[in-house]
Formats: structure tokens, sequence, C-alpha cells
């Protein structure tokens, strides 16, 4: 009888997250896609009219503790899209220092667009700077991953065709490819992908790519952003908050994205 109640338990705490890993902490890494204003001595803004996507996923999983680094406009070195020389992807991992359990700690990394956004950057580099970050954080004792690509960013209203970015389109989604093939071969690669080399890692890959490109296509929303509308924010009209940022409900579905991943 106690073995069987002990089973039932087990069941019933698998069935509130649909996974069995039980994630205690979160640290977020990346940029204005995740970043959610300076808390605890980190981050720029929240730029979203709510929750970020982290926050939603951390309520998903009912993990308690959510430590993010995540700072707006961070590239993937250690600088910034505007030109200082913190704030950046291996500039974050840097700062941090493992204190708790590797096995009940979830690291999350969406970084990339601020690199190359504006045609001034190759992928290459871009993959790299992250292929360096993860084996710090791995180095530092980190095991369970989660790693985005990154999504069309000319889908936003920051390359519309009376801005001054719109002549960049082509390039930018050539670029945004590139980036996205050559993250997914460094991580996953037979020979010598991340992966590979540390089979003790687990790494949840989040196609966000794909995800926008359908919600864009499938739905009709408005070609202007909803902040300073002072419309309610309806999220079937409403995708992006201001001409780079999705709206938070944008934000609770890429949690559910990311949430669909871990289970599988």
């Amino acid at each position: 009888m106690r073995n069987s109640l002990i089973t039932l338990f087990f069941i019933a705490i698998i069935s509130v997250s649909g996974f069995a890993q039980d994630y205690q902490y979160i640290v977020a890494f990346g940029d204005s896609f995740t970043d959610n204003g300076y808390i605890d001595g980190h981050g720029f803004n929240r730029d979203t009219n709510g929750l970020v996507w982290i926050e939603y996923l951390a309520e998903m999983i009912n993990c308690p503790n959510v430590e993010n680094r995540a700072w707006g406009g961070a590239r993937t070195d250690n600088g910034h899209y505007m030109g200082f020389d913190w704030s950046g992807f291996n500039w974050q991992v840097d700062k941090y220092d493992l204190s708790t359990n590797p096995e009940e700690t979830l690291y999350t990394i969406w970084i990339g667009v601020n690199d190359y956004w504006d045609n001034k950057e190759d992928p290459s580099n871009s993959v790299e700077n992250i292929r360096v970050g993860l084996n710090k954080l791995i180095e530092k004792g980190g095991k369970h991953f989660v790693v985005f690509n990154n999504f069309d960013l000319t889908l936003s209203l920051g390359y519309g065709p009376n801005t001054d970015y719109h002549g960049l389109i082509p390039v930018v989604k050539e670029l945004t490819k590139e980036f996205n093939a050559e993250l997914f071969s460094m991580l996953y690669d037979k020979t010598d992908g991340l992966v590979k080399l540390n089979p003790e890692i687990k790494v949840y890959f989040i196609d966000i790519y794909s995800f926008m490109n359908d919600l864009v296509a499938s739905n009709q929303y408005h070609n202007k952003p909803w902040k300073g509308t002072y419309q309610f924010p309806d999220p079937n009209k409403y995708l992006w908050y201001d001409e780079w940022h999705p709206m938070t409900s944008c934000h609770k579905l890429i949690g559910e994205l990311v949430l669909k991943e871990m289970k599988n």
C-alpha cells in the first residue's frame, strides 16, 4: 500500500507540468525579448505590456526562482548594440556564478538579433560567441539549457515601408537564415556539435523562427504598435507592443511553445 501511494504521488507531481524534471531555478540570459526591467541589478526595461515569456514559463512549470540577467540591446559578445562594452551575452555569463543545484537549474539563452539587425555583423561571429558563452556555463556546472534561434525581425513594424530600415529587409532575412542554420549546426553537428561534445547536458531547442512566421501568416494584426494608443490590448488585433517587441499575449504563446518543447 505504501509503495502504491508513493507511485501515485510521483505521478501527480509529473502531471502538474507534464514532465518529471523539477526545476527550482531559472537563470535567463538575453536581450530585450527577455529583459523584464531593472530587478536585482539586471536589466533596462520591460519592452512589453505585461509579463515576458520567461515569467510565463516559470508560472507554467511552477518554478519559484527566476534570475533574469537579460539586458535590452545586448549583443552576443560583451557589449551593447549602441556601442558600450557591457551588458552583452558573454558579459552576462562572466558575471554569473552557479550557486544552486545544477540538476534543478534551467538556463535560457535567447540572443543574437542585435548583432545583425542593421547588417553590421557576420552571423558566424555571433554563433561563435554563443558557443563560447554556452561552454562557459557548462564549465560553471550548467546542465540544462533552453536555446532559441531568432525569428525574422523584418516581420516587425521597425522595418515598415516608411522606416529607415525598410531597404534592409532582404539582407536581414538572409542573415537570420544564416544565423539560425549555423546555430543549429553549432549545437547538433554529429562530429563537433555542443551536444555531441557534452553528452551530460540537455538542450531544449526553440524554433521561434517558424513559430513567428506561422503566427503572422495565420492572423491579421494591426500594422501599428499598441503602445500609446490607449486601446484595449486585444491579442487578436495587436501583435506588436512597439516597433520591435511583441505584446505580452505573444510572450505567453512563446512560454507555451517552450513548455511544449520541454515536454517532448
